[in-house]
């Protein structure tokens, strides 16, 4: 039996908003050590929102375990579309394999991934599917833009997935999380829950910074690497 490298721990809250329309998924193989992890955000303050997050992450998850991310993906909007539920979703998958030298990693919309080295850095894995960033990428522009940070371009249902990885041997902790955890959490604030020995400390340190006053759901999932 083989035993993963990697332990997860995830929190929410759901802020001011009506339902919680953010949901995550951790699923595991005690044979293989894999584990597959999904963050996903429902589109919309609504009860069909939170089926949306709820239904594509645990697909996610379950679909990435047995093959990749990307196609984790691709399963999470076929169940999508076929489940007849009017709403869309931002989302985020990783799958963690001891037997392959990279963390694999596919997402689409606001989620995002972020990594913390070995050497102690924090590297953002991902970066946002908005018109906003689609403009701060292709021009000159830097800084927030309001009108437009909030126009998402990928999701769950709609265009293309985007795939990244991670070198495995030279990274310590990684935080999948929706955009209301990154939009709250300083850079000190994601270091120290990355830094976090327990996963669960790690996850629930960044959901109480975001805090049950929040105008966002926020959700988060840390995975760190064992000690040896």
């Amino acid at each position: 039996m083989s035993r993963t490298p990697w332990r997860a721990g995830g929190a929410q809250r759901q802020g001011r908003r009506a339902v919680q329309a953010d949901a995550f998924s951790v699923g595991g193989d005690r044979a293989t050590g894999r584990i597959a992890v999904a963050v996903t955000d429902g589109i919309g303050d609504t009860a069909a929102a939170a089926d949306s997050a709820a239904l594509t992450a645990d697909t996610a998850t379950t679909t990435a375990l047995a093959s990749t991310p990307e196609l984790g993906c691709l399963g999470a909007r076929s169940k999508l579309a076929a489940s007849g539920i009017a709403a869309d979703a931002s989302i985020a998958t990783a799958l963690f394999d001891p037997a392959h030298s990279r963390i694999r990693i596919a997402w689409a919309g606001l989620c995002r991934v972020y990594a913390l080295t070995t050497d102690g850095e924090l590297q953002r894995a991902t970066y946002d599917h908005s018109l906003g960033e689609h403009i701060r990428r292709h021009t000159a522009q830097r800084g927030p833009l309001p009108m437009y940070d909030r126009k998402v371009t990928r999701t769950v249902a709609r265009n293309e997935f985007v795939t990244t990885s991670l070198p495995a041997h030279s990274t310590a902790a990684v935080l999948l999380c929706t955009d209301g955890i990154s939009r709250s959490a300083t850079h000190r604030t994601l270091v120290a829950a990355l830094l976090c020995d327990d996963p669960y400390d790690g996850a629930e340190l960044l959901a109480a910074a975001a805090g049950a006053d929040s105008s966002d759901n926020a959700t988060a999932i840390v995975l760190r690497r064992r000690a040896r």
